[in-house]
């Protein structure tokens, strides 16, 4: 299998949960449909075309930054009435520093294209990490081919909690319901709960028996969201 691989990251990031009101409660890392959306901006795909024109895409996300999270107040302006404009204050919850590794399995003509402009530093569009203000830094890392590594007894990317049976172990654990689909709407339309761990601040393997196979990246056991 065909596989791209590079970073983003950013001082901020925002990947709001959309059911909590006045944008304010993010997701604990970037999720699928938001990775697509950053591909998207790179290679100048439209966002109504987003949807169809991944569809045959494969992604696997890594952690590599320990989740810290800011506070901060925003001024909001009200919509109702154009005559009864006013701003209002609310508390906004935001991802600092975040960093993350980006598995890409994809059509190799569209990898072609996606690796040139990471390498190029060349995206059609400004990428961000879900909010426009908070620009990414995409960092090209390499591209290769990928095997199954099987049912292998570690994962060091994101897993839904369903595909493993965790050992003890002494590392710090974060878990998260976070979207894996959306349509053609931009709506999302399917959850996961996902883990991921750290050890004394830096990201590590989950262990435990896995019950869907993983691919062997380097030296990293990846689960990849179809």
């Amino acid at each position: 299998m065909d596989c791209l691989v590079f970073r983003a990251k950013s001082g901020y990031a925002k990947f709001r949960k959309p059911y909590t009101t006045t944008s304010a409660l993010t997701f604990l890392c970037i999720h699928p449909p938001a990775v697509k959306g950053l591909i998207g901006a790179v290679m100048g795909i439209d966002k109504t075309e987003i949807y169809r024109t991944t569809l045959d895409l494969r992604i696997g996300i890594q952690v590599l930054s320990p989740v810290r999270k800011d506070m901060q107040v925003l001024k909001l302006v009200s919509m109702k009435a154009e005559k009864d404009l006013f701003n209002f204050p609310v508390n906004a919850e935001f991802l600092r520093d975040p960093e993350y590794r980006i598995f890409i399995s994809w059509l190799p003509d569209k990898l072609d294209e996606l690796e040139k402009r990471l390498m190029n530093q060349s995206p059609v569009f400004t990428p961000y990490l879900g909010v426009s203000e908070y620009i990414a830094k995409l960092v090209y890392e390499n591209r290769c081919n990928v095997e199954i590594a099987g049912r292998a007894g570690s994962v060091e990317s994101i897993i839904p909690s369903r595909f493993i049976k965790l050992q003890h172990s002494d590392y710090q654990m974060f878990t998260d319901n976070i979207p894996v689909c959306n349509n053609e709407k931009r709506e999302y339309t399917s959850y996961e709960k996902i883990l991921f761990a750290f050890k004394k601040g830096n990201p590590c393997s989950l262990i435990g028996d896995l019950k869907r196979d993983v691919y062997k990246v380097d030296d990293n056991n990846i689960f990849f969201f179809e």
